[in-house]
Parts: C-alpha cells; sequence; structure tokens
C-alpha cells in the first residue's frame, strides 16, 4: 500500500525539544535479533529451532544535529546523564500518527564534535525499546 512519506518528525530530548538536520533520524523498534538453528531429527533430517536473543532488545535513535555551542553543550550534558535521558519522537501526516518514547537512553559511544561550515556531530542513542 502506497502512502505519503513521513517528514518533519520532531526530537525531544529530556522534555526539550532538539534542531536536528532534516532527514538525519534513524530509530529501531529494539525487537531484537532471532537465530535460526538445526536440529537432528535422524535419517539425514533437521528442522528448525528458532530463538529469540533477548540481550538484543534495545532500542536506537540516532540523528544529526549542527555544531554551535548550544548543541555542543547539549550532546555533553546526555552524556554526563548516563542513561537517565529520555528520547521521544513525533510526527504525522494525513496517512497517521507515529509516537515513539524511548527511556533509558545513553550515548554509549564517544561523538565527534566536526567543526566547520558544514559541521555536525552524529548522536546515536542506545535505548530500552520504546514504548
Amino acid at each position: 500500500m502506497a502512502g505519503n512519506q513521513l517528514t518533519g518528525v520532531q526530537v525531544i530530548v529530556n522534555n526539550d525539544t532538539v534542531a536536528i538536520v532534516p532527514n538525519s533520524l534513524v530509530y529501531n523498534e529494539g525487537l531484537g535479533e532471532q537465530k535460526v538453528h538445526a536440529v537432528s531429527v535422524g535419517d539425514g533430517e533437521v528442522e528448525q529451532v528458532f530463538a529469540q536473543d533477548i540481550e538484543t532488545n534495545f532500542g536506537m535513535v540516532k540523528f544529526d544535529l549542527r555544531s554551535n555551542p548550544s548543541s555542543i553543550a547539549q550532546a555533553l550534558v546526555w552524556k554526563q546523564n548516563g542513561n537517565e535521558n529520555v528520547v521521544s519522537i513525533m510526527g504525522e501526516n494525513a496517512d497517521g500518527r507515529l509516537i515513539r518514547n524511548f527511556t533509558g537512553a545513553s550515548l554509549t559511544s564517544n561523538y565527534d564534535v566536526n567543526i566547520g561550515v558544514d559541521g555536525i556531530i552524529n548522536i546515536e542513542f542506545h535505548t530500552n525499546a520504546p514504548r
């Protein structure tokens, strides 16, 4: 079914609206990874055993910020907050509404601050699965 592309989604971190680089928002639902193993059932036959790897049931939200003193300060606070950040994304169009809330959000990796005319900061939060 074709529909309207969702654009202009709003990002809120710790109750503050964040100005992001357009088209840079990416997230995942935190559904984790599944594995399929083979077991021998005799006579050269195998069957599948399906397993959910619950260690991978984490969400992720990433987006880019323009490098300026305000966004650099924001990123520093988020990093210092550990996993106490809350990230919400929301948007809507004629086809419906998207709302995802990510708790336990942390910047687990160092982020690079690219200084220059086109400078950006890549932000990637690792989170609990969204609700």
